[in-house]
């Protein structure tokens, strides 16, 4: 059975907290010098929202505004989707797709502790699946042998320092057998 990993584990972007009465412009600085690409917008312990850099982009940038003159809560998301901390990775998945989103706010209590992206849920998923993965010696590996170019079942060998496959007669042959 595989063991379940959960959001808090694979949170890679911690969260940064601004108002909501924040200009863009300082909000985009905020951004940049944390290199992260969102903001939860909160005033005292409730969430508002939160904004993204395609929001900046989007509804400040293309359409000519000036980011020293708009306020972060003319802009944000007010209804970003959270989930909790213990949510296992695949139900975090779920609600990604159910809601149409790239990032999802991860909460604790209520309280923001960062963000996952698709692609940290999917390399968390990749990741368990290689670990449970097992090497099984028994399964048998066919080509032509790199010794003697005959095809059929090959087993791995180190010749003159070096590692090659090579068919069950050569492999006796290189062992002294």
């Amino acid at each position: 059975m595989a063991t379940k990993i959960l959001v808090e584990q694979i949170v890679k972007r911690k969260a940064v907290v601004v108002r909501p009465d924040d200009t863009v412009h300082k909000v985009a600085r905020v951004l940049s010098r944390n290199k992260v690409g969102s903001a939860v917008v909160m005033k005292g312990d409730e969430i508002l929202g939160i904004v993204t850099e395609r929001d900046i982009l989007d509804k400040v940038v293309a359409k000519g505004k000036d980011p020293k003159a708009i306020k972060v809560e003319e802009i944000m998301t007010k209804t970003p989707v959270k989930i909790e901390y213990d949510y296992d990775v695949q139900e975090a998945i779920e609600v990604m797709i159910e809601k149409g989103v790239r990032r999802i706010l991860v909460t604790k209590f209520g309280k923001p502790i960062g963000f996952v992206t698709a692609t940290d849920l999917l390399s968390a998923i990749a990741s368990q699946n290689n670990e449970e993965e097992e090497y099984t010696p028994d399964t048998e590996v066919y080509g032509m042998c790199e010794f003697c170019g005959q095809y059929g079942a090959l087993f791995k060998v180190i010749y003159e320092g070096r590692e090659m496959w090579v068919c069950e007669s050569c492999k006796d042959l290189i062992e002294g057998r």
